[in-house]
């Protein structure tokens, strides 16, 4: 099963060149060192090409179509003076990575250089290098963007990239290699993939772990939507429906129960159900899910109470802020293990960081209203452009600049003034998001109020 992916560079050739002179930043450790952002062509073919991944018992896996690997960032330049295109985007950098254990270091660069032989070969310069640094052989193209044929560029799209891929599975197929068969089913993201992979609560395992709850609390399947629904959720066993679905609150679109695993489809529910007559014992049942999931820690009751006095002095967003922190259980001071009772707050857990980033923001500039913070976007956005019309003044002298010393003095005011682009643009990125959060937030704690207002308590006899 090869997995595979392609981005454009970007790059000037004067950075490229002092770029590629860097050692300490040409010797990258891994593929995650070298994010798409790294638009150098000269850092790519120096990183595809590393010795220390690319060797096994001084035998190099690094190969060229149309180019020498030697020379093949000076052949894929010449190629772009040839036909006056040196701007813009440099190279596309692909690689084709295997399961640990499934091809041998040679089979994977020859599955390499076939590829790039049937893609590209007649039009394009391609650097194919095998890394072996990892438990994944996996092989890294570098393909020039100019053609060396006609000159015209590669096209980048949806349907190279399909190309790209239906080369892929061919190949695996001819070295009798697994290959992926429905793509469609594996089309979460990577982040959100590895959060769920290690417990965090995203959206899918707060149902799961909502679910499991509600399980335990029935003795017979009909309970089960009731169970969720006051939880919050949003269930439809539709008879006539095929799938089973469950929204959570706030949420746009609904999900259906197979999506979240095979332990969450209606037969499997259903079966699950079935099993708590071995377990009648409600303290039983209890026990099964505190060892699935830790109780939650008492709040200390009188620090709440200083805080909600605390919240009575606050107006606005920024009330809203330390009160949804205080329901996350983060504020006055982080809670172990701390639960909260809706479903969306348990998932935004998750984005703690961006949460107490905009928080910080708006105690460190005393932001108490939206239309506070409106005019500091605005202000932000002012400052910003002054920055930027300031620090392309002085590119500009810089370009007319001979004066090896006032040289010296432009960089340095160039590369301040950059400090403070970079400083603003985080605070302005920040500040911009924390409206449309205070409206989530909001209304979150809208339907939170809403179950506390129908005496729903279903966690009670779990904690």
């Amino acid at each position: 099963m090869a997995v595979t992916k392609i981005w454009p560079v970007r790059g000037r050739l004067d950075s490229l060149i002092r770029y590629a002179e860097n050692e300490e930043k040409t010797r990258m450790p891994d593929l995650t060192g070298l994010a798409p952002a790294k638009d150098d062509l000269a850092e790519v073919l120096q990183y595809a090409a590393n010795h220390s991944k690319t060797t096994q018992d001084r035998q190099l896996f690094v190969s060229g179509v149309n180019c020498l690997p030697e020379i093949a960032r000076q052949q894929m330049e010449l190629t772009k003076r040839q036909f006056g295109d040196t701007a813009g985007i440099v190279a596309f950098h692909a690689y084709q990575s295997f399961p640990p254990g499934e091809v041998t270091p040679e089979e994977c660069h020859a599955i390499g250089v076939e590829l790039a032989r049937r893609l590209w070969g007649d039009r394009f310069q391609v650097l194919v290098a095998t890394h072996l640094n990892t438990d994944c052989c996996h092989n890294h193209f570098v393909l020039n963007s100019v053609s060396f044929v006609d000159g015209k560029r590669y096209n980048d799209c949806r349907k190279t990239y399909r190309a790209l891929q239906k080369a892929s599975d061919m190949l695996c197929r001819e070295h009798g290699l697994s290959v992926v068969e429905d793509p469609s089913r594996h089309r979460t993201p990577r982040n959100l993939f590895q959060a769920e992979k290690a417990g965090e609560p995203t959206r899918y395992n707060v149902m799961r772990q909502d679910i499991d709850r509600a399980v335990l609390e029935c003795n017979h399947f009909r309970e089960l939507p009731t169970r969720l629904r006051k939880m919050g959720y949003e269930v439809n066993f539709n008879p006539n429906r095929k799938y089973a679905t469950i929204k959570m609150p706030g949420d746009a679109h609904a999900v259906r129960f197979k999506t979240l695993g095979e332990r969450y489809t209606e037969e499997a529910l259903f079966d699950r159900v079935c099993e708590n007559t071995v377990y009648s014992s409600l303290s039983t049942r209890q026990e099964r899910y505190r060892r699935c999931y830790p109780p939650v820690h008492p709040h200390d009751r009188w620090k709440q109470e200083e805080f909600k006095k605390a919240l009575l002095k606050t107006l606005g967003i920024y009330r809203t802020y330390l009160y949804y922190c205080y329901l996350l259980g983060r504020l006055p001071e982080k809670i172990p293990n701390h639960r909260p009772p809706h479903p969306a707050m348990r998932e935004d857990l998750r984005h703690w960081e961006q949460i107490e980033a905009q928080l910080h923001l708006l105690e460190r500039y005393s932001l108490q209203t939206r239309e506070e913070v409106e005019q500091f976007i605005t202000q932000k956005t002012e400052e910003l452009q002054t920055l930027e019309a300031r620090r392309t003044h002085c590119r500009n002298r810089l370009r007319r600049c001979h004066d090896p010393a006032e040289c010296t003095a432009l960089h340095a005011e160039k590369d301040q003034l950059t400090e403070k682009i970079c400083a603003v643009r985080k605070e302005l990125r920040t500040a911009q998001k924390i409206p449309p959060r205070a409206d989530r937030m909001r209304e979150r704690i809208r339907l939170m109020a809403e179950r506390e207002h129908r005496n729903i308590n279903t966690c009670a006899v779990w904690r």
